[in-house]
């Protein structure tokens, strides 16, 4: 997706959660060396995890040494969520989170959030965050799998009969530039996330927009700086 300065007004923003808005990066990264731990002898830092992971998760995990036949994706996944959930309020959202969505809303742009997470998991912490008021529309998994959106982001789309021409989709992954690809929708990437700014610039077209912090969204935004 190309970028220039010759385009519709952006009414829509759909946001990716964890990475994007939710800084939670430095708390996957200790869970994840929790876990290794019991398979082989690497801890992983941020960087090194940056550079691996990715989606699905159970390809993740075989990256950085999971053994299946030692523990169950299954049992991986709720080891994994039981310390994420006992922990995740310690997280903080990113800098500039709330001015950027107060910027949006002030300008009538409707935001919506699209996240691979547990649905009702996301709405508390939002509530939590006291931010859930921004969104017109919440939609995510109802299992803890992290398995892909596309189809609950149709669906978010059909339902507020969204423009897609005039729509954005903010995320921190390469998945999150798949999944606009699916909706056929802009993409604006953020790479101070999960995943590390060279894989999302070497894994997305050419023109795809991605930024190193939040701050840089709204003036890209509100001068229309995008296009089909």
């Amino acid at each position: 997706m190309n970028y220039s300065q010759e385009n519709s007004k952006i009414e829509n923003i759909i946001w990716d959660w964890n990475g994007t808005l939710l800084d939670d990066v430095s708390l996957c990264v200790k869970i994840a060396n929790r876990i290794v731990k019991n398979h082989i002898n690497l801890k992983l830092d941020i960087e090194t995890y940056k550079n691996v992971f990715g989606f699905p998760v159970s390809d993740y995990y075989n990256n950085i040494g999971i053994d299946f036949k030692k523990e169950s994706f299954e049992e991986l996944t709720k080891k994994f969520v039981e310390n994420y959930n006992k922990n995740v309020m310690q997280c903080k959202l990113h800098k500039n989170v709330i001015d950027t969505l107060n910027r949006f809303k002030e300008k009538n742009i409707n935001q919506h959030i699209l996240t691979a997470a547990h649905k009702e998991s996301v709405l508390k912490l939002l509530n939590y965050y006291s931010i859930k008021k921004y969104f017109n529309q919440i939609e995510g998994l109802d299992n803890y799998k992290a398995e892909s959106k596309i189809d609950i982001g149709l669906n978010l789309i059909e339902e507020n009969k969204i423009n897609k021409e005039t729509a954005v989709l903010i995320g921190d992954t390469i998945h999150d530039y798949e999944v606009a690809n699916k909706l056929k929708i802009n993409c604006i990437l953020i790479a101070n996330g999960h995943q590390s700014k060279k894989r999302l610039i070497d894994n997305t077209k050419k023109g795809t927009i991605v930024i190193n912090e939040l701050s840089q969204l709204s003036g890209i935004i509100l001068n229309n700086i995008y296009s089909n």
